[in-house]
């Protein structure tokens, strides 16, 4: 079993590593590059960076991504942002062939992608009010739902992190501006937005949380991350509708999402706020590190 670090060091400088993802079963950590539209795989114990994935020709911004360890595939949310287009890319994880590419957003962008045990994936829509649905060994990609109450305000981002729950029944959708969590049942069924209490999940002009990025489940509890801090949501009502907020401020700013290895939370800092939104030069380096769980306790 490979040991790990508490953090990692990016190689990049402009690459605004977006999303992030672990495959337990080589010991990668994965960073897309949403500037770059590169791939990069990071070895979790000796900390060394190699290439995955580079474009031919222009790129696309890469950003959300995820492994499916059975299958042995890596999903990759892209989007072309002045063309209002996204969809997702998958790879094989080991070979780094891509097998497949799914079209899904036109009038919008694909911006999160979570996997379910039976290999269904489930894809986030930012400008539009859409989580979309794929299932690869069908060939299949669809809209899963479509619902008013997720649209994004005008010139700001609406849906974002998305997340399975631990028992496969509900898909979980995080929103950023304002934030919010929705929920849905993966059978069908109303959309429902989650009531939350605790630590104020939205919290009015602090800038450590700017809007929910990207979520994820670390056993019972999600977990949101924001750019400048993580929120811990335990759920306390049946089909996720309730759940209590801890918010905890990070050691370094700058985060976009996460992924889970080997039981730990990793975040990845890819000064998406202050290189695309705010226009400023990153704090550099590009890092992957470990936020301990402990201090939600």
């Amino acid at each position: 079993m490979k040991s790990f670090r508490d953090e990692y060091s990016l190689q990049a400088t402009d690459s605004v590593p977006e999303g992030v993802a672990f495959d337990a079963k080589t010991g990668r950590f994965f960073a897309t590059g949403l500037l770059s539209g590169t791939i990069t795989q990071i070895d979790a114990e000796t900390g060394a960076e190699l290439p995955f994935y580079a474009p031919a020709g222009q790129p696309q911004q890469l950003t959300g991504a995820k492994v499916d360890e059975v299958r042995r595939r890596l999903w990759v949310c892209y989007s072309e942002i002045q063309n209002m287009l996204g969809g997702v890319h998958v790879f094989n994880v080991d070979t780094g062939a891509r097998v497949a590419s799914f079209e899904l957003a036109r009038g919008g962008i694909c911006n999160n992608v979570a996997l379910a045990a039976d290999g269904v994936a489930y894809v986030t829509d930012s400008f539009q009010p859409v989580i979309y649905r794929i299932d690869l060994e069908a060939g299949t990609a669809d809209e899963f739902v479509r619902d008013p109450r997720m649209s994004a305000p005008m010139g700001q981002f609406g849906l974002n992190g998305v997340a399975v729950s631990p028992d496969g029944a509900y898909v979980i959708g995080g929103f950023t501006s304002p934030s919010k969590l929705f929920v849905v049942p993966r059978a069908g069924g109303e959309v429902r937005e989650i009531s939350l209490d605790g630590d104020p999940f939205a919290p009015a002009g602090d800038p450590h949380f700017l809007g929910a990025d990207g979520i994820i489940f670390i056993g019972e509890a999600l977990y949101v991350i924001h750019d400048g801090g993580v929120q811990q949501v335990t759920f306390t009502a049946p089909g996720y509708r309730a759940g209590t907020v801890k918010n905890r401020l990070v050691r370094e700013p700058g985060l976009s999402t996460a992924t889970a290895a080997n039981g730990e939370l990793y975040v990845i800092k890819s000064e998406v706020v202050r290189m695309v939104h705010m226009k400023q030069p990153p704090r550099l380096p590009f890092k992957i590190y470990r936020v301990p769980l402990e201090v939600f306790d």
